[in-house]
């Protein structure tokens, strides 16, 4: 335990909980507290990250809430928590996938059909090694249908490696990290382009987060939806990306150069700093808001709570922004 260094707090922190820059959030007075001691808990394996700082806070405004659609088939969720990797070990992934299950049986009841891969599962199938990964894409992809939708969460480690396909401007390729017990394994983002994006058919629908480092172009989408600050929008196309029959949204954790955070919520459980943020945005709004406000907001949020990661949007077609994306 840590003593939160706020001015007139005397709440108790525990020291195992650590965000990006060893940051701890105190769910007594709201603020953050600082303790240098030990290493924080970053959603990667690369050290020497430039992260981008902080220098002004954000306004939130209101968007416009759509009502919800019911068109949710499947979700593949993955909550990595390393339990058998202390040198690795993260502590709000599990977490993320059981409020993401929460939030979406809310907003989308007729879905019947949840994956849930977990490192603290007693069943060998569910656990998220990089084979129950790819099985579960091939379950979450198969059969899916025009006006059908999915969807996939991954939290957990995300990195870079060498790009071995010359698509990347970077040289770089992003990935995530399964585990077999205690063996890290590999997925690419030209994997999961392969195995996820390229099979939504004409008409089907995927909405991606992978709260993750190195996440921002982790699915290798063709539009890139960057914003500077609230109110402003830029598209950015990368044409060594081809299109795609079917719409893929995708919510990534950060820039491909940054980390993500493990942080704790406002019931001081541990969750990533992304989910986090994207659940209070889906919490106050609903789930089926502009794409523009989705992406404005959760980035204020994290910009709010003292974060430097910067989630990225990205799409397999051009969309009109103040469109909204509907499960």
């Amino acid at each position: 335990m840590i003593k939160c260094l706020s001015v007139n707090c005397n709440y108790q922190i525990h020291s195992d909980i650590r965000n990006n820059g060893g940051r701890h959030c105190c769910n007594l007075c709201k603020n953050r507290s600082i303790n240098h001691t030990g290493s924080c808990q970053k959603r990667q394996f690369i050290s020497n990250i430039v992260t981008v700082p902080i220098t002004t806070n954000p306004v939130i405004v209101n968007p416009t809430v759509i009502p919800p659609q019911k068109n949710l088939k499947k979700a593949l969720l993955i909550g990595i928590n390393y339990i058998n990797d202390q040198r690795n070990r993260l502590y709000g992934c599990i977490n993320d996938v059981i409020n993401i299950q929460e939030r979406l049986r809310i907003a989308s009841p007729e879905c019947k059909e949840y994956r849930i891969l977990r490192d603290d599962s007693s069943d060998l199938l569910l656990k998220p090694t990089r084979k129950n990964i790819i099985d579960g894409i091939n379950w979450l992809v198969k059969d899916l249908k025009s006006n059908e939708s999915i969807f996939f969460h991954y939290s957990g480690h995300g990195g870079l490696t060498l790009d071995r396909s010359g698509d990347e401007i970077s040289g770089l390729d992003s990935c995530i990290y399964p585990i077999d017990n205690a063996k890290i394994e590999t997925i690419l983002d030209d994997e999961l382009r392969v195995m996820l994006v390229n099979k939504i058919p004409t008409g089907g629908k995927a909405f991606v987060v992978l709260d993750c480092c190195h996440s921002g172009s982790g699915l290798d989408l063709r539009y890139m939806i960057s914003a500077p600050q609230y109110g402003n929008i830029i598209i950015n196309q990368n044409d060594k990306y081809p299109s795609t029959n079917g719409s893929v949204i995708f919510l990534s954790g950060c820039n491909d150069n940054q980390t993500s955070a493990d942080t704790v919520n406002s019931k001081n459980m541990p969750t990533g700093a992304l989910t986090n943020s994207l659940l209070e945005v889906w919490n106050q709004y609903g789930m089926n808001i502009k794409f523009k406000y989705l992406l404005w907001d959760v980035r204020a949020i994290l910009k709010r709570d003292g974060y430097s990661q910067i989630p990225q949007m990205s799409c397999s077609s051009n969309i009109n922004i103040s469109d909204e994306f509907r499960l």
